[in-house]
């Protein structure tokens, strides 16, 4: 018999807790059904959203890039399988999905990054929910979400903006158990805040609507800060604004 299981988000959890140090306002569950409100699209971020934690919100796209060593725009790369660690002995292991993402404009500390000189980010991101197998041990269990699920939402090509920062290496809950598809020499992984991934959605640009915004929020909803998220329409508005306000190498 199978049914689902929901592991324990440990890594998401810890990181979005600690991401965030200076000039934020907190968002809390409350306040998350009014920014949740988001236009629907082609592309589908619900594979992102896999918890929700009480995290410090910056209230405009500049505040949080002042306070990340890293602020990159590019488009999806694609994706691929990333480790996969043990929380405790003999229970599901928890999975990881790398976004790889293009740079093809470098706004803050990208050039000073020696693991990002490939021009590729390579973001680690949870995988979600496992699938319960009474008739397999716990440690073999797959994850519900392929990364053909992953492809299929948000697939390559879609411009995205990230805020990432190197993941260290202590960072990971547990033992790695699975190593999951290799890196290139030199390349590191690296972790985004719950504001951190800001993607622009083909078919809401497409659409043109008067005084909306075709940009979508990936791990959180754009709003989650405030007003001041939604004010650039496009993706080239937000760089534009990130640069405005001096965020350009």
């Amino acid at each position: 018999m199978k049914h689902y299981l929901v592991p324990a988000l440990t890594l998401a959890a810890a990181l979005s807790l600690t991401a965030c140090s200076t000039g934020p306002t907190q968002a809390t569950q409350s306040e998350r059904p009014a920014a949740a409100a988001e236009r629907i699209g082609t592309i589908n971020v619900s594979l992102l959203r896999v918890s929700e934690s009480d995290f410090p919100a910056y209230d405009t796209p500049e505040a949080l890039a002042a306070d990340r060593p890293i602020v990159l725009a590019g488009v999806i790369d694609g994706w691929q399988q990333g480790p996969a660690t043990q929380t405790y002995a003999g229970g599901p292991l928890d999975y990881r999905v790398i976004l790889r993402i293009r740079i093809t404009q470098p706004l803050k500390g990208v050039k000073s990054t020696s693991s990002l000189a490939p021009g590729i980010a390579y973001i680690a991101l949870d995988q979600g929910a496992v699938i319960r197998d009474d008739s397999l041990p716990a440690g073999r269990w797959k994850p519900d979400k392929t990364i053909a699920d992953f492809e299929k939402a948000m697939p390559s090509g879609t411009r995205i903006l990230a805020y990432p920062r190197e993941l260290p290496k202590e960072a990971l809950s547990g033992p790695v158990k699975r190593s999951g598809d290799r890196l290139p020499k030199g390349a590191r992984l690296m972790t985004v805040p719950p504001q951190g991934l800001v993607l622009e959605d083909p078919g809401l640009a497409a659409q043109r609507a008067t005084g909306q915004t075709s940009l979508v929020g990936g791990r959180e909803p754009l709003g989650v800060g405030g007003a001041g998220w939604l004010e650039p329409k496009s993706m080239d508005e937000l760089i534009a604004r990130l640069q405005q306000h001096g965020i350009a190498e």
